[in-house]
């Protein structure tokens, strides 16, 4: 369960993360109790939100299972997909290390075998020799120290060759692991391709029965209602969770930064904030971008994600708490890459853009609150 899991991520982060120093030397006593509140006030929020949810139709529950599905097996596809580029770039240096290998293997057997050579070719009469001059003492001893010496050299080359033997062996085995590894990974990379095709499917027969409910303008403008009713009423929940945490998480002050956030995604605003909405009094509380399906959508500011989650209307929805009573919005992805109770970086990517929510067409929509107020995006964003 999302909620559960926002639960359990934020009572670790809350106890271990950086992003609380405020309360690195606070009294444990207190803190528990403070984790307590809010454990209390999340089991609350979670309440809320199911008894939210089963508010929805079916053909609404069943847009958001696929769409929930879509996003799950795109997030794992891209780490099967990053796993099988690690492991390829693994099995490359291996069987590079292999050649090389295999070269030093053949130089020295080469110059073993000139060793071996020189050894027939010379026998022990050599040495005999050695040992017969007594009338050169000198020239004798000097002798008995280049063949010591020689045969050092033998030996260590023998030594050297016998560790490359070992190391091929070795290098062998770790070629055989990763190209299992790599027949895993691929079997895998098919059963989530299939995955996604059925959930795609899916989600087309639920949005077929979506548009045939809302045929009339009437039936929009209640279904947009509906929509915005719920997302203010989680947004009322989150904000009083998170009235019991820090206030000042942020890096820069949320407020100093109007007119210099960059824009979540590239691409053209296609529906303005304050525009009429369909055919009813209903406004634009924030922009829709148009945007490449799969393109990623990133985090105007530091932040803490605070929703991560199906919304009907929203789709794929991340909500992000900068501090100070603001937040952000990014509705209509695909994939979500964050959960809630991760803290994100200014400009870091939380999500892939998609059509989910209903959408035709990808495009990503994209909210600032002010103590629960939306405000124009295009005063806070340059360009």
């Amino acid at each position: 369960m999302p909620f559960i899991r926002l639960l359990a991520i934020l009572l670790i982060g809350l106890a271990l993360s950086r992003a609380f120093p405020v309360w690195a030397n606070v009294d444990p006593v207190a803190t528990k109790k403070e984790l307590q509140k809010i454990q209390s006030r999340i089991q609350d929020l979670q309440k809320e939100i199911k008894r939210t949810q089963s508010r929805r139709s079916d053909t609404e529950r069943a847009l958001q299972k696929a769409e929930q599905a879509i996003s799950n097996t795109r997030r794992k596809l891209s780490e099967v997909n990053t796993s099988m580029a690690r492991s390829e770039a693994k099995l490359k240096e291996l069987r590079k290390a292999q050649h090389e290998l295999n070269k030093a293997k053949e130089a020295q057997r080469s110059a073993l075998k000139q060793d071996i050579n020189a050894a027939y070719r010379t026998g022990r009469q050599e040495y005999v020799k050695l040992l017969l001059n007594q009338e050169q003492p000198d020239k004798m001893a000097r002798l008995m120290k280049y063949y010591d010496y020689f045969h050092q050299a033998r030996m260590e080359r023998i030594t050297a060759f016998n560790q490359t033997l070992n190391d091929i062996k070795s290098n062998e085995v770790s070629i055989n692991e990763e190209v299992t590894q790599l027949v895993t990974l691929k079997a895998d990379l098919n059963q989530e391709q299939q995955r996604l095709q059925d959930a795609k499917e899916q989600r087309k027969l639920a949005l077929a029965k979506l548009d045939s409910s809302l045929q009339s303008d009437a039936s929009k403008v209640t279904s947009l209602k509906t929509s915005q009713n719920e997302l203010e009423e989680i947004l009322h929940q989150v904000q009083t969770t998170l009235s019991d945490l820090p206030s000042n998480i942020g890096k820069q002050p949320f407020s100093k930064l109007k007119g210099k956030l960059s824009w979540p995604s590239q691409g053209r605003v296609v529906k303005r904030f304050g525009n009429r909405r369909e055919s009813g009094s209903l406004r634009w509380n924030g922009v829709v971008i148009s945007t490449q399906e799969g393109s990623q959508v990133k985090a105007v500011h530091y932040g803490r994600v605070v929703f991560s989650d199906w919304m009907r209307g929203f789709g794929m929805l991340t909500i992000v708490d900068h501090g100070d009573g603001y937040l952000s919005l990014y509705g209509h992805n695909e994939t979500l890459l964050k959960s809630p109770g991760d803290w994100v970086d200014s400009g870091e990517a939380i999500a892939y853009s998609g059509r989910s929510g209903g959408q035709d067409q990808a495009s990503l929509y994209f909210e600032i609150r002010k103590n629960g107020k939306p405000v124009n995006p295009s005063h806070w964003c340059r360009g």
